[in-house]
């Protein structure tokens, strides 16, 4: 007979009693399905009635360390922003830009056949360039900051190109409009999008939403969903998605076109080995891989070098469903695995673990925040030989913040 929830959490011994009652009173933005079995609560035809509360064997989905799983659901989706609207917002943005960089060299093509250039179309072609400078850098927000100031070349460079075309200094008039085409078909170009706007190496808000204030801490992710249609994997090495997080986007990273994989770099087949316990398939929606890296805050970044700490997290249809898959993968007797105690990492409390692979017994930690699991960092070290500094990396991160 497998274990029950009540089970598992009496084999998980005291105290997790507090931290579940914790974070049933933060409360809990999910919602709950209503039943479609259609029962009623009358007997059926063998003459069974529902089970009252206190006798059901279903996995109830109580919330449980509910902060994790709503900073996750923000993580996943910055990192689907990044994998499904990044390249049409890019697009988007560099086209508005080059509106601009057209229309200012349609004056300068007059300029240079007519040796001349009225007042209206200048007039016009900057009224069109303030409208272009003070709604285009909304395009990249909110997932990005640091835009350059439209605005202020346009008002720097038109009132002068206009004051000399009053004085018929035609040289000079084509100088500042010169500027101007500059400015904007330099910052139109991928290239310069890419750098000020990076999509791989990540720079922006998310890096704060994983590391805190932690400026030294990378973070090499990929999440795979369950629906293979989610992805357009024709010309990735690997299936997923997959980025490094970094606080500077200017370092150079070794093998930054393969997260996690890739030639003389694969890493994901063992990573679903070596969490290959936890993993559960049933009503799973997609998979997160995260490997936190110590690079500080400058030079070039090698992850091969590095001596990172793994998190695997799975992210279940609702919160009943992952309450089931934690009990599936802690009565499993594939890999031996039992539940020893439990930790509290700030205000969530996970389980510590034990579990036999590969005829070696390894130690890790396993927790469901909601509709997610999470297991981090197997070893064959026990935790109590483990080093004090060993939960470095995972300090101040929105695991353990």
């Amino acid at each position: 007979m497998q274990p029950t929830r009540r089970r598992c959490l009496a084999i998980a011994g005291v105290g997790i009693g507090a931290g579940v009652a914790g974070c049933l009173s933060s409360g809990s933005n999910i919602t709950y399905p209503e039943r479609t079995d259609g029962s009623d609560g009358q007997p059926d035809a063998s003459g069974n009635g529902d089970e009252s509360p206190g006798e059901s064997e279903e996995p109830s989905g109580d919330p449980i360390n509910s902060r994790i799983a709503e900073e996750t659901a923000s993580i996943y989706d910055e990192l689907r922003w990044f994998e499904t609207e990044y390249d049409r917002t890019m697009r988007t943005y560099r086209g508005r830009l080059r509106d601009v960089y057209t229309e200012v060299e349609s004056l300068l093509e007059t300029l240079t056949t007519d040796g001349r250039l009225d007042a209206q179309p200048l007039e016009d072609v900057e009224a069109f360039a303030n409208d272009v400078a003070s709604t285009v850098i909304e395009i990249p927000k909110p997932q990005f900051t640091g835009h350059i100031n439209f605005s202020a070349v346009n008002d720097d460079r038109f009132p002068v190109a206009k004051q000399f075309r009053n004085r018929k200094d035609w040289d000079r008039v084509e100088r500042e409009l010169e500027y101007v085409a500059r400015i904007y078909g330099e910052a139109s170009t991928v290239k310069a999008t890419e750098e000020r706007y990076s999509p791989n190496p990540v720079d922006n808000r998310l890096h704060e939403w994983l590391a805190g204030d932690e400026p030294g801490t990378m973070f090499e992710i990929r999440h795979r969903s369950d629906d293979p249609d989610q992805h357009d994997d024709a010309d990735q090495r690997l299936p997923g998605h997959g980025v490094y997080v970094v606080n500077d986007s200017s370092r150079e990273i070794e093998y930054l076109d393969r997260p996690m994989g890739g030639r003389r770099y694969e890493l994901l087949s063992s990573i679903d080995n070596r969490f290959e316990p936890f993993a559960e398939s049933t009503d799973r929606r997609y998979q997160l891989y995260v490997r936190f890296h110590d690079v500080g805050t400058s030079g070039r970044i090698d992850p091969t070098q590095t001596d990172p700490l793994a998190v695997y997290g799975q992210q279940y249809a609702d919160l009943a469903a992952a309450e089931a898959a934690f009990e599936t993968v802690v009565a499993s007797e594939a890999f031996d695995l039992e539940i020893e105690s439990q930790v509290d990492w700030g205000d969530e409390t996970w389980n510590q673990v034990l579990y036999t692979k590969d005829g070696q017994r390894f130690y890790a930690y396993f927790c469901r925040a909601d509709s997610y699991l999470f297991a981090v960092d197997p070893s064959p070290t026990p935790w109590e030989e483990r080093s004090d500094e060993w939960t470095e990396l995972l300090s101040g991160t929105w695991l353990n913040p």
